[in-house]
């Protein structure tokens, strides 16, 4: 059984690993560009390292873990569990754990308030409805709102009022289904843990992103092609042709690329379906400089809340849980600027990005900012934004796929290194059947 893969990001270098996992030898992966990761490209200037894409991923985990045997890990220090938000007035510091809930976010009148989730009646039917609207119905409007915000900023730099709960927080929305609560929900979650079981701790590459991409690539042997292009997949009996820099007949195909790309490459109602969607244009932005000018507190990040005002949603402070990712004595932060909704700052010039992200910096870390190091990475169109209705917008391209085409990536069933992972051994299992 043929396999062709477009796409060698790592929704497609995750299913080419599971498909030879499972037995499927005869896969090929098609890739545009002379090297491997996609979105996931790494830069190494002056001893810093910056990922401006996914750069760490929880282990243990079902099935992310497999697929990166063999691959070269490091586990992340130990701050990697602390968190902090800047609320615009104060940093502060979200102990791990149940002890983040004594964290003075929002005040006591408020968290009182989301104690009450267990008694908040859940609405009958199927109804989409927003992150936003979902966290203040179950918590009240003032946490409700802080939460929503939080979430959508730390995982999709979005817009809380158009993401979906459902399709953006299967996780949350799931808790409810099970308990009725959100509250009880993560109770029951906690309890349910076996005493035995490991706890997943963040892990990253040895090196870079990049160089993780590479292995896997690499892992592939003449199954990876780079530098091949395709221009168009078109259905030809029970087969497929594809048709690029080379012309190839396979039994399945993967579109391992975003929707849009992958409209144009089909033609059709999944072509017109594909079209949908909205993303999040984001700038990445690493700053660095020597620790004595750029102190940061220990932890993994910084995410700015609703009151904050900034530009920047969320910064992560590299250095502290990474530290081979900054010369030694050196500070290294990742900004994630911009987002949605739409932040006039994605059009700036490089230089003028870096003065604000770096003014807003020292005004949350309360003091100057002494960069030598500064490097702006634009991630346009952006990050896939899962907004309400995009569960049915799931099921019209679901309907209108034909059989033996297989749809992956970060625009469809979730945007980070572990859902692609998920993703892969989805396929894997349906092309088995």
């Amino acid at each position: 059984m043929t396999v062709a893969i477009v796409g060698g990001g790592l929704a497609g270098l995750f299913t080419a690993t599971r498909l030879l996992q499972t037995g499927h030898d005869d896969v090929v992966v098609f890739e545009s560009s002379g090297s491997a990761g996609g979105v996931t490209r790494s830069v190494s200037r002056d001893g810093y390292m910056l990922e401006p894409g996914a750069g760490s991923f929880a282990l243990p985990h079902p099935h992310l873990s497999s697929l990166l045997a063999g691959t070269r890990l490091r586990p992340a220090e130990p701050t990697a569990r602390v968190r902090h938000v800047w609320t615009g007035e104060r940093l502060v510091n979200l102990a791990p754990g149940p002890a983040a809930v004594a964290a003075p976010v929002v005040p006591v009148r408020a968290k009182l308030r989301g104690i009450l989730d267990v008694l908040v009646a859940e609405p009958p039917g199927d109804d989409d409805e927003s992150l936003e609207t979902f966290l203040r119905r179950r918590l009240g409007n003032r946490l409700g709102h802080t939460a929503a915000w939080l979430a959508a900023s730390g995982v999709y730099a979005g817009d809380p009022t158009r993401l979906s709960a459902r399709s953006a927080f299967p996780a949350l929305t799931g808790l409810v289904a099970a308990e009725g609560s959100l509250v009880k929900g993560a109770v029951r979650r906690f309890r349910s843990r076996p005493p035995d079981a490991a706890r997943p701790t963040m892990h990253l590459p040895t090196t870079t992103m990049a160089d993780l991409a590479d292995e896997l690539a690499t892992g592939l042997g003449d199954r990876w092609r780079s530098g091949h292009t395709v221009d168009a997949v078109r259905r030809h009996g029970r087969r497929w042709i594809v048709e690029g820099t080379d012309r190839m007949e396979a039994d399945h195909v993967v579109l391992a690329c975003a929707p849009q790309a992958a409209a144009r490459l089909v033609d059709g109602p999944l072509s017109s379906a594909l079209t949908g969607g909205s993303r999040a244009p984001v700038l990445v932005v690493g700053l660095g400089g020597p620790a004595d000018g750029m102190p940061l507190p220990d932890g993994f990040g910084i995410l700015t809340g609703p009151d904050a005002r900034t530009s920047t949603r969320g910064i992560l402070l590299e250095s502290s849980y990474a530290p081979h990712r900054a010369p030694a004595a050196h500070s290294l932060v990742k900004v994630i600027a911009g987002g949605a909704p739409r932040d006039p700052i994605v059009d700036a010039d490089d230089q003028t990005v870096i003065n604000r992200v770096g003014g807003e910096l020292a005004r949350i870390l309360g003091h100057d900012v002494e960069a030598s190091f500064a490097q702006v990475v634009r991630q346009l169109p952006g990050i896939p934004q899962y907004d309400v209705g995009h569960r049915n917008w799931l099921a019209q391209v679901a309907a209108a796929t034909p059989e033996s085409l297989h749809l992956t990536g970060w625009g469809y069933r979730g945007v980070g290194v572990a859902h692609l992972a998920a993703d892969a051994h989805r396929i894997a299992g349906e092309i088995a059947a």
